[in-house]
């Protein structure tokens, strides 16, 4: 604490918390302020009181804080009573009320919005107006025309961006209980409780990245000895004890001898002008354990076809004559997460299951009236799917509004409880009679203003945006769930644009890229398998296991800013995947696309009991998807 040593003193500083409006909890915590300011200066000391000598630097330290919070806040940053400084700060709107299409910054009046202290819950339908009047008038996405076909304009085949597996109908049919999908959401993941982050030290970044290859090493041994003895159990047993006699260190002289490492891909040296790994600069970094760590060159001139990027870990076949230059025959990823099995009585073969699939931005770039929102929830009630999976962001600081702060008297938490009311009022999630049974599923996103821009990122809590606790369900980023026992997973974040930048291919065809860059995340079991990971990220290493797939899911959702896509990824010694890129919902001021998946009911065995053995989920070629244009 501090001591005030003279009456002139407490006087002073009365005199000033009067000039300024200021509360004592608000005086003392700008005197905190000053003091850690100078802590440096010669008054170190002295800091424990407060002297007639210091109160007038303090006078002059306390108006050019107000006057510079004042400019920045557009003349309503002033003390006010109680203001609570050091508090987290609602942003003020600064600017006056653009007209459409105008930048939020184009004028110099300003406007206050003010709720009078009522909660969103209480008055959703006041708080989304409150919203449209920060942009009145009608937007460039109002003044669009619906296309032919489009999801607003009754969903015929004419807007259909791509279809997966068209023979299969668009309809799911059930003649069953129709009481709603099961959904599991897995909570092995990023936990929020206990999160902490901003520690990613350099030693996590070393663990994390040697705990990959060590994992596929052991994995690579495992198939191996399974392969050969056909006793798994007894192969995994020794699989500590064999790892060396299969797998060479990487710098290993082996001759005119073919030898198998195991490695992730290093760009060597930034040859490139932009720092892209080349043909010329790919090496290869075997583990801390087996290889001691130790990179030597990767020669590619032998390999007829390959995708490789930085981070990735590969299974190379080749000789190295010297130690130091590894000439590759093959290289191959190593085999991904065996996929979930189940009894053949099962949800999973026994209910269809039908989603709608979108991903943020929700609203237009140069406002917060999310109208693409409204159509696509608008589409849900028609549609009535088991589940609506929505990707984040819901309020993206890439926003106008979002980036500017200008939200009058509303903070970025206040934006997201306004979405996810009008989501809960438009399905019906409180009217015990609504028709609508549809369950959303939220995974965040390092964009979402109201959340913590960290990856892997922990789910929010679940009162924090929604009231339902039956019909709605966050997710962590990425996230694992389970609709009717169809495993599902997500990444909010553009992985697939992130691989697409640092990705280097030989011997495949160009339409072929999307899904080889999908292929990588399933057959990498990673969320994110690219290191160094791109600026953008927010990697935090210390998490780094949360990024794992612990089995392949059924279905992977990876929205991205490329193209749209809906394609079945085969992997080897795994199965089929279905992947899907449902792009962006809102596209600047333009409506974007959306995905309608239904996973058609399999017909069980003549056989089919509880008490068979569990079997794969097939899901791949009884599903259909179908990637449309909202607007």
């Amino acid at each position: 604490g501090f001591e005030v040593t003279s009456p002139i003193a407490a006087r002073e500083l009365a005199a000033i918390a009067a000039a300024h409006a200021l509360a004592p909890d608000a005086l003392a915590r700008r005197w905190t302020l000053f003091d850690l300011d100078r802590l440096a200066a010669q008054h170190v000391s002295e800091r424990t009181s407060v002297g007639v000598e210091r109160v007038e630097e303090f006078a002059s330290f306390v108006s050019d804080a107000l006057a510079k919070e004042s400019a920045r806040d557009g003349g309503h940053g002033g003390g006010t009573p109680g203001s609570g400084f050091g508090k987290k700060k609602k942003r003020k709107l600064t600017t006056s009320t653009p007209t459409s299409g105008a930048s939020p910054t184009s004028s110099a009046a300003s406007t206050r919005v003010s709720f009078g202290g009522v909660t969103p819950k209480k008055m959703p339908r006041e708080w989304a107006r409150a919203l449209d009047e920060l942009t009145p008038g009608v937007s460039e996405y109002s003044k669009s025309v619906a296309t032919p076909g489009s999801a607003t304009s009754g969903g015929g085949e004419g807007a259909r961006a791509a279809t997966l597996h068209a023979n299969l109908s668009a309809r799911a049919e059930f003649d069953g209980d129709d009481s709603g999908c099961e959904v599991y959401v897995s909570t092995t993941g990023v936990r929020g409780d206990d999160f902490r982050y901003m520690r990613d030290r350099i030693s996590d970044r070393v663990r994390a990245v040697d705990a990959r290859i060590v994992d596929a090493e052991s994995r690579f041994e495992f198939i191996g000895e399974e392969g050969e003895d056909g006793e798994g159990e007894a192969a995994e047993t020794d699989v500590a004890a064999s790892v060396t006699s299969r797998i060479s260190r990487v710098d290993t002289k082996t001759g005119d001898e073919d030898a198998t490492c195991v490695g992730r891909v290093v760009n060597a040296q930034k040859s490139d002008a932009s720092g892209k790994m080349t043909e010329k600069s790919v090496a290869i970094e075997g583990s801390t354990e087996g290889s001691f760590g130790a990179r030597v060159r990767l020669e590619l001139r032998d390999v007829s076809n390959y995708s490789l990027f930085p981070g990735q870990v590969v299974k190379v076949t080749g000789r190295n004559p010297a130690g130091h230059c590894l000439v590759a025959k093959e290289i191959s990823s190593v085999s991904a997460k065996p996929m979930k099995m189940s009894a053949p009585t099962s949800a999973v073969f026994a209910k269809p299951t039908t989603a709608v699939i979108a991903s943020g931005p929700f609203s237009c770039a140069k406002d917060l009236k999310y109208e693409p929102l409204n159509d696509l929830l608008d589409f849900v009630v028609a549609e009535n799917p088991d589940a609506l999976i929505l990707c984040g962001p819901l309020v993206d600081v890439e926003n106008a509004f979002i980036k500017t702060g200008t939200c009058g008297d509303l903070d970025f938490d206040d934006v997201a409880l306004n979405v996810t009311q009008t989501i809960e009022r438009k399905l019906g999630f409180n009217d015990g009679d609504s028709k609508i049974k549809t369950k959303v599923i939220y995974v965040p996103s390092v964009r979402d203003a109201m959340l913590d821009a960290v990856f892997p990122q922990p789910a929010p809590k679940r009162e924090s945006l929604f009231t339902s606790s039956t019909r709605a369900y966050v997710a962590s980023n990425p996230g694992t769930f389970e609709i009717n026992g169809a495993v599902f997973s997500v990444v909010s974040h553009d992985i697939l644009k992130h691989l697409s930048a640092q990705e280097i291919s030989k011997g495949f065809a160009t339409k072929e890229r999307l899904t080889r860059l999908a292929t990588h995340v399933v057959s990498q079991a990673n969320a994110y398998p690219l290191y160094p990971a791109d600026p953008s990220a927010c990697l935090d290493a210390a998490h780094a296991d949360a990024l794992a797939l612990d089995v392949t899911p059924d279905v992977l959702i990876l929205p991205s800013d490329l193209k749209t896509f809906a394609e079945v990824l085969e992997v080897s010694d795994v199965g089929k995947v279905v992947c899907v890129n449902p792009g962006r919902l809102a596209r600047g001021d333009l409506g974007g696309t959306l995905a309608k998946l239904v996973v058609h009911a399999k017909p069980p065995t003549p056989s089919a009991s509880a008490d068979d053995a569990d079997v794969p989920h097939d899901v791949a070629p009884r599903a259909r998807v179908d990637i449309m244009k909202i607007k």
